[in-house]
């Protein structure tokens, strides 16, 4: 296939998988692109890496087109720039931006890049917001750093999760909406209120604690504290969820052993204790097998064993 016909092909996978759109290759290099697409409770998720192009979306775009969203871009490899609205967002790896459909826009993008998209209907992102698109704050970069930024870190940790444990990502998925429309609020200059103020906060504690989870002296006041609620409203952020703030650090802790565990087969299982934040070897292997069914020995066995199969059918 020649590259006129493979970036053909390309413009039409684009335009299947999010929106009409028309694209124009960076004719100094070689061309490349992927998309990976979940569908999620409320949003579509997708991961797209490829070369320097610039993205239309025109008004003959638009006529053709079925629904209407609000797309999220995070990128994560790059450097790009979103035009829309009279506005241009410039992005670095860790910002979002936001941009509509039912408008023209374009993307210019330089060298290869990488982004996570969350696609979702308008309808349903009106329903948490309880106005007009207007309000809509698009082609605004939401910098990594900023509260949006948590969101936006969100959606990008969800990636992996979707694509190895989609049952648990459906679960987590759930808040994926409602903290969609938090980012929105903000970035257009307004402060969430409700179940969409509870979501944003959660998942800022959330964030917090994934950054310290591995801290054995790690305490619900010092979360409360750097989060900047008071213990019984930190309490009643997770109780809304059915989840303990134990039961959510028990899981993260063990989550990062899993990791080491594959990932440093050498490494013994009080080490890695240690290191994952447990109080002794003996809570570790408590919290593993609550956790996951089977203890921290069996785990890697398994993943070992797993691996090797991958290994020798490919």
């Amino acid at each position: 296939m020649g590259e006129s016909e493979s970036f053909a092909h390309w413009e039409s996978l684009l335009s299947e998988s999010y929106v009409p759109l028309a694209v124009d290759p960076d004719r100094g290099q070689p061309f490349h692109g992927r998309i990976v697409r979940e569908r999620l409770p409320g949003f579509d998720l997708s991961t797209i890496r490829a070369s320097a192009q610039r993205v239309r979306r025109t008004k003959r775009g638009i006529a053709r087109t079925d629904g209407e969203f609000l797309l999220a871009s995070i990128l994560t490899e790059g450097f790009g720039r979103l035009h829309q609205d009279g506005r241009i967002a410039v992005l670095r790896p860790g910002d979002m931006v936001f941009y509509d459909t039912t408008r023209p826009y374009h993307w210019d993008i330089d060298g290869s890049w990488s982004q996570v998209v969350v696609q979702t209907p308008l309808p349903t992102l009106w329903e948490q917001l309880g106005g007009e698109s207007s309000r809509l704050p698009t082609a605004v970069t939401v910098s990594a750093g900023s509260a949006g930024g948590v969101v936006a870190g969100f959606f990008r940790d969800l990636v992996p999760v979707s694509q190895t444990a989609p049952e648990q990502a459906n679960v987590l998925a759930d808040n994926g909406v409602t903290l969609l429309a938090s980012a929105v609020k903000l970035m257009a200059g307004e402060m969430p209120a409700g179940p969409t103020a509870r979501a944003l906060s959660r998942e800022q504690v959330l964030a917090f604690m994934r950054s310290r989870c591995t801290d054995p002296a790690l305490t619900v006041d010092e979360i409360a504290r750097a989060c900047l609620v008071s213990r019984r409203s930190l309490y009643r952020l997770f109780d809304e969820v059915g989840e303990g703030l134990s039961t959510v650090l028990r899981r993260m802790r063990v989550e990062c052993a899993q990791a080491m565990l594959v990932g440093d087969p050498g490494r013994s299982t009080a080490a890695i204790a240690v290191a994952a934040g447990f109080s002794s070897e003996r809570h570790f292997f408590r919290a593993f097998r609550v956790e996951t069914g089977m203890t921290p020995g069996e785990y890697r066995q398994g993943a070992v064993s797993a691996g090797e199969c991958r290994r020798f059918t490919a």
